[in-house]
């Protein structure tokens, strides 16, 4: 998942400035295209939420980068319609845009149909 400005701006400013930088909410978004860095083509109308991610797995290695996953599987209920990426936010609406990235493919649904992110499904990564 590629981090946004705002993310990249606040990870840099805290490593490299001493600014205290903490994110103490993380919401899902689902998008209909590529959320780029600032978090357009987010879902709407319908059922859409943005739904809570409460937890993550501790820090590991996948071979590559650092990372963290979502321990708890979410359940989006969204519109009928195309959804092919994900995002993540400090705020259940408006805030700001962490990073997103692809689903592994599209999700093609009903109204009121849900878009199931299951247990590791969602890694953050750090290389």
């Amino acid at each position: 998942m590629p981090f946004s400005s705002y993310m990249a701006q606040k990870l840099l400013e805290k490593a490299f400035l001493g600014q205290d930088f903490q994110v103490t909410e993380h919401w899902i978004s689902l998008h209909t295209a590529d959320p780029g860095l600032t978090g357009q083509n987010e879902a709407s109308g319908g059922p859409y939420a943005r739904k809570a991610l409460t937890q993550f797995t501790a820090v590991d290695d996948d071979g590559a980068a650092k990372r963290v996953r979502n321990v708890p599987p979410l359940f989006v209920q969204v519109a009928a319609g195309t959804y092919t990426h994900l995002g993540l936010w400090d705020a259940v609406s408006d805030g700001n845009f962490l990073g997103g990235g692809p689903l592994f493919s599209p999700a093609t649904v009903n109204d009121g149909d849900f878009v199931i992110i299951r247990e590791n499904d969602l890694s953050v990564l750090l290389s």
